[in-house]
């Protein structure tokens, strides 16, 4: 009887109730789909963030190496003029009410390759103006002596008429009447040739630059 009902649902389209099965699995299947689910693990955790990986640099070329070896030797150029601008204006003095900064070293720094801001131009520039604010300090403190001086003898004429007052009356011996002559020394007579020839037309070009940049007026 419990057969002919298979049978029966077997070919006559036997529908199974909300939730069952038309032909549930018995037997050997049930038992194997039984385990399965107990042998099933739980999915494995999602992987962490991957980290960034650090930039694989660039093969760089023989002359930014070479470049690169120069800075270390040598030092940056535009860096190296900023440092020894600010160390050349820290030591500046006031002579007289005029700053004169020291009297700049020579550069020992120079690469030869033909820079637009060479460290000989910035070392001309640099004497020219410490001459020629030591000249202006000189000529001042001359004549604050000379204010003094002038000032002096003004008094010991009044207390004592018959005091020498010019190099005639004592016989040119007192060396404060005497103005010394200043003869024009040649700031770079120590520079070698081809260093004074170079920064000589490197002064003339930039002061042609500088002229034609200028507008000329109407």
């Amino acid at each position: 009887m419990q057969n002919n009902d298979r049978i029966h649902r077997r070919y006559k389209g036997y529908i199974a109730p909300p939730g069952g099965q038309a032909h549930p699995v018995q037997g050997f299947y049930a038992e194997l789909l039984k385990k399965l689910k107990i042998k099933k693990q739980p999915p494995p955790p999602p992987p962490p963030e991957a980290q960034p990986r650090e930039p694989v640099p660039l093969p760089r070329k023989k002359t930014e190496e070479t470049w690169e070896r120069a800075q270390k030797v040598f030092g940056s150029r535009d860096k190296a003029a900023v440092e020894r601008r600010k160390q050349w204006q820290a030591s500046t003095q006031n002579i007289a009410g005029v700053m004169v900064p020291p009297r700049p070293t020579e550069p020992d720094n120079c690469c030869m390759s033909g820079c637009v801001n060479c460290v000989w131009d910035m070392y001309r520039d640099e004497m020219e103006e410490w001459a020629a604010k030591s000249a202006e300090a000189r000529a001042r403190m001359q004549a604050q002596n000379k204010d003094k001086q002038d000032g002096a003898k003004a008094l010991a004429a009044r207390d004592i008429p018959s005091l020498a007052t010019s190099m005639d009356d004592d016989g040119g011996g007192s060396e404060t009447n005497w103005v010394p002559s200043e003869s024009k020394v040649d700031l770079f007579e120590d520079i070698p040739v081809g260093i004074r020839e170079f920064m000589r037309t490197e002064k003339a070009l930039k002061q042609k630059h500088r002229a034609e940049q200028t507008p000329s007026a109407p």
